[in-house]
């Protein structure tokens, strides 16, 4: 099993020009990436276009990082610069996406419940101001430290908590009674 190497020593290599070391950091943070930028932009393909243009404005600025800094934050906040100036310039297309149910469980009840949910909960996430957004989605569905979520954001630690606090509460101000609705339901 091939040891994972650490993340200044692969920024060290990219910075010396090793091809193959930038390809071990896409494919540490393409699937994350791919959630920030999705909760962004809002639709998939615009998602896509916005983590390749981040992979890429990334590499041609890894000079930037400063030695020893891990990847992930600063990575972030590229990615989170690209994906607004995506969605400012081009207005973002409108795409037709791929329900959810097309991989479905073979129960097309539970297929569409968690449809709906997944619609609501983008569609919540949609309404918060873009920094407790991504404040929400890096902290609590990516997993990063506030620390981290403070540097991809480019504030200070106890902002990015009350972005998450303020997020959150908001998240379940709108969830609350869909989530009651459905738990009646059951």
């Amino acid at each position: 099993m091939p040891v994972e190497r650490d993340e200044p020593g692969l920024v060290g290599l990219v910075q010396q020009g090793d091809a193959a070391a930038f390809g071990e950091l896409v494919d540490r943070y393409a699937e994350a990436a791919y959630g920030v930028a999705l909760s962004i932009v809002g639709t998939p393909q615009d998602a896509e276009d916005a983590v390749q243009s981040a992979f890429i404005r990334a590499l041609t600025r890894i000079d930037q990082l400063r030695p020893g800094s891990p990847f992930g934050p600063w990575f972030y906040s590229v990615l989170r610069s690209t994906a607004l100036n995506l969605r400012r310039r081009e207005g973002l297309r409108s795409h037709g996406e791929v329900p959810d149910t097309t991989a479905g469980s073979g129960r097309p009840d539970e297929d569409l419940e968690r449809t709906l949910a997944r619609q609501h909960v983008l569609a919540a996430l949609e309404t918060l101001p873009e920094q407790q957004r991504t404040a929400v989605v890096l902290y609590d569905l990516q997993g990063f430290s506030h620390r981290e979520v403070a540097e991809s954001l480019g504030v200070a630690v106890g902002t990015s908590r009350a972005h998450v606090h303020h997020g959150r509460k908001a998240l379940r101000d709108l969830l609350g009674p869909i989530m009651e609705m459905s738990e009646g339901e059951a």
